[in-house]
């Protein structure tokens, strides 16, 4: 594949050592993330896509970020928050690596990015297009006198090629702290400043699952709801390989059993099950509701293949309603096909959640909803209900919905205007019954906006089950000393470094795809630079900058100020 040229600047990684010359550089022996650096990244977007290049030249990528928020803004799709905090009333983080949410406006001393509510965009979108290769995010550093831990709240999706010997499966992932990218990774060492962080002597930290597939899917989340397939956490586990490794986290190759035992290996997007949803408000902007999925024998809607899982309802399990901690009302008020259904309490699901997986991994109280496998069709006969926003919607017959798409309607004459097809352009288009022109999603709502007779219409659709591609990422990052990184330039006053979080998505039987070398262009030649003053020498004993990084034009008068300093000191020691 082709990969577009970077559409940026070149401008190098800082590549030279920090030195002392002549007892003159300053101390350093703490950091603080500052910034994401952009150097290897495509900025702005190549077709929609933060790129992440294996080097700064724009040879090739191995996976891009979303740099797309989801208020709709256009950034770089990941940000550096440095606003102080404590996770678990016990640990202290002075910020965090995540989405660019935009709350800068409304940040410290309320702290809304680092610590936004739940659904609130706060995971960066990272996503990997080839099986076993390495995505570099550097980071920006100043150092100073202060140790740091910083929180890394993202999302990491399969996007590999699904013609592959494994067809795009993966199975685990690894994180990996070091400097530089692509060829030019050099791994951080033990004791060197930079680490994962440790909650105590012998396990790492992370507020939540190192890995999980998303709560909406399995076990449950304050954020997504009530799970479709499992009321298990489908959580990845680290590898005792690496459980004491400062510098690299990978998990152990086993999927979470929830997942395996429905889809097998973590699956790429385009081989992920499609699902039947039904589009409850008949606005495709909005997340539509999953009903059934295809385990892969479903030829045409009256097949078995065509799967789904009832949510029961415990008619004695009681929940706590009102945070004080006493279970106080039966988990039948929320059936919605349940005589007791009480839908002012249903709008809040989170008193079920509380009890399943994700809010209660120790199992410490009673399962509010278990859920049955069924046929599609065995279920939704027409009179089933499901719960949604609090309401008991009634589920048309199961082959019904092939003829029940999302559409728009004239409510002065209940005519249709529009029908929406998700398949069609990009994005989906809506089709115009006038004149079977097509309009996009944005146009149609520019349209229903002004015009207060036009009236959208719930329909189902059918699409890929996308979470099953993603997987919820955490992890947390120290940075301390950097007196030995390979990555820090200083001025004499002030020291700046980079450092590399680098992430992989695996899969063991894959071959480790290699890296490209990036082009050698030359520099054209100054004869009358001498070879002791170029970027690949040095100065005096002391390394000013990796082979061909740009010169320091700061060290010449470091150097005379620090040879004037030795003149005057052996000046006074003879008079």
């Amino acid at each position: 594949m082709k990969i577009p040229t970077r559409q940026f600047s070149k401008k190098p990684l800082a590549s030279a050592v920090m030195c002392s010359i002549l007892g003159l550089s300053p101390a350093a022996f703490a950091a603080t993330v500052d910034s994401v650096n952009e150097d290897n990244l495509s900025v702005p977007p190549v077709e929609g896509k933060t790129l992440v290049y294996t080097d700064t030249e724009g040879t090739a990528s191995f996976g891009w970020i979303d740099p797309v928020n989801d208020f709709g803004n256009v950034g770089l799709g990941i940000a550096v928050y440095n606003e102080p905090f404590t996770a678990q009333n016990t640990y202290d983080f002075a910020g965090c690596i995540m989405a660019q949410p935009d709350r800068q406006l409304q940040a410290a001393p309320n702290n809304l990015n680092c610590q936004a509510p739940p659904d609130s965009g706060k995971r960066f979108k990272l996503k990997t297009t080839e099986t076993n290769a390495p995505i570099d995010l550097v980071l920006d550093v100043s150092a100073d006198d202060s140790d740091k831990l910083y929180r890394v709240i993202g999302k990491f999706s399969n996007l590999t090629d699904g013609t592959n010997s494994v067809d795009g499966d993966l199975n685990a992932f690894r994180f990996e702290t070091g400097f530089g990218v692509g060829n030019a990774f050099t791994p951080s060492s033990a004791d060197d400043g930079l680490s994962f962080g440790f909650a105590d002597a012998t396990t790492k930290l992370t507020i939540g699952d190192l890995g999980k597939s998303p709560g909406g899917l399995f076990g449950g989340s304050k954020v997504e709801g009530l799970p479709f397939f499992s009321t298990t956490v489908s959580a990845f586990v680290e590898s005792v390989a690496t459980s004491l490794d400062q510098d690299t986290t990978e998990t152990d190759g086993a999927m979470p059993a929830p997942y395996a035992n429905l889809f097998g290996d973590w699956r790429t997007l385009s081989a992920v099950p499609t699902g039947w949803f039904i589009d409850h408000d008949g606005n495709p902007a909005n997340d539509s509701i999953l009903l059934a999925w295809d385990n892969g024998t479903a030829d045409t809607v009256e097949e078995s293949g065509w799967q789904t899982f009832k949510k029961v309802f415990s008619p004695i399990v009681l929940v706590d309603t009102n945070g004080d901690d006493t279970p106080d009302t039966l988990a039948d008020r929320w059936d919605p096909n349940s005589i007791n259904f009480d839908p002012a309490l249903a709008v809040d699901v989170l008193p079920l959640v509380d009890t399943l997986g994700e809010e209660d991994p120790d199992n410490n109280v009673p399962d509010a909803i278990s859920l049955e496998q069924s046929t599609a069709a065995a279920l939704y006969d027409g009179t089933f209900n499901v719960l949604i926003d609090g309401k008991a919607v009634t589920i048309d017959l199961f082959d019904q919905w092939v003829n029940k798409p999302v559409t728009v309607i004239d409510s002065t004459n209940s005519s249709l205007y529009a029908t929406w097809f998700p398949d069609e352009g990009e994005d989906g288009l809506y089709q115009l019954a006038s004149d079977s022109s097509w309009i996009t999603l944005d146009e149609m709502n520019s349209l229903i906006n002004n015009n207060a007779d036009l009236e959208r219409v719930a329909g189902y659709v059918q699409g890929p089950v996308e979470d099953l591609a993603n997987v919820n990422i955490n992890t947390t990052i120290s940075v301390a000393d950097t007196s030995s990184w390979p990555t820090c330039t200083s001025d004499g006053v002030d020291t700046n470094c980079t450092f590399t979080l680098r992430v992989t998505g695996l899969n063991d039987v894959v071959d480790v795809p290699e890296i490209p070398i990036t082009p050698v262009e030359e520099e054209p030649t100054d004869p009358e630079v001498t070879a002791s003053s170029s970027g690949g020498g040095t100065i005096f004993g002391c390394s000013a900058g990796a082979p061909g990084s740009p010169f320091d034009p700061v060290l010449p008068g470091m150097v005379l100020m620090a040879l004037g300093g030795l003149w005057a000191r052996k000046r006074l020691s003879n008079t």
